[in-house]
């Protein structure tokens, strides 16, 4: 015996709730938003996407979610959603937007869709403002610039204010959000130097996404840990 599994029915959407699509709601990024945001009472998701699984119930591609967090059979229920492609969708049915595609695949996508829809990019493509900092350090030229610069970095703790107005929003990466938090207080306080700071990090492998790598194989990465992207990590 254990506890019961929390169930939520989704309901008709009302006049009070956002309406929501998922960019990439086929990887790991994209299908836990969807999930949180199936949860919350406020938020109706009325599309997801996916170019590898167009077609498919968002049950088919997850289907461990479907007793979890949902009842499946409800024809409102998000897991019955069919994943579309982009430009399947219909935006005069969606206020907001999450983007979870991969690094260097979101600008132009994001650059085609409606200015009046709120964007929230779970990518690295507008974290950073400087368009020759992005070249450098990804290797290619920004194909949305003006996008990029007027970007608000999400990071709510100290851009809450900006990110309520903002109509694109960059959410930061895991690194340096455990970054950030910790060690923005104490820069600003000046109770430490910037100089010689060492950053420790680790990550579990699900943040490398949904991709067959070797290096992200079980028998490569069981019970142990390994270094990557040494000098050149963004």
């Amino acid at each position: 015996s254990g506890r019961a599994t929390p169930r939520v029915t989704r309901v008709a959407a009302s006049s009070d709730q956002a309406q929501v699509a998922v960019l990439g709601a086929s990887g790991y990024t994209g299908a836990e938003i969807t999930r949180l945001l199936a949860l919350h009472p406020r938020i109706n998701v009325r599309a997801i996407t996916s170019e590898r699984s167009a077609g498919q119930p968002f049950r088919k591609t997850f289907p461990h979610l479907r007793e979890s967090f949902f009842k499946s059979d409800s024809a409102d229920s998000v897991m019955n959603l069919e994943l579309t492609k982009v430009e399947d969708v219909n935006w005069d049915q969606v206020d907001s937007v999450f983007c979870c595609l991969p690094h260097g695949t979101t600008q132009e996508i994001i650059a085609g869709l409606p200015r009046s829809k709120k964007v929230v990019d779970l990518s690295a493509d507008f974290r950073l403002k400087d368009v020759d900092v992005y070249a450098k350090w990804y290797g290619a030229a920004h194909k949305a610039p003006d996008l990029q610069r007027e970007a608000v970095y999400g990071l709510t703790e100290f851009k809450r204010k900006e990110v309520g107005s903002a109509s694109l929003v960059a959410n930061p990466g895991c690194y340096p959000t455990s970054i950030q938090l910790p060690l923005v207080p104490l820069l600003e306080k000046g109770l430490i130097t910037a100089e010689d700071l060492i950053i420790d990090a680790k990550s579990g492998v699900s943040g490398a996404g949904r991709g067959a790598k070797q290096s992200n194989l079980y028998v490569e990465i069981a019970e142990g840990m390994n270094s990557y992207g040494i000098t050149s990590h963004r």
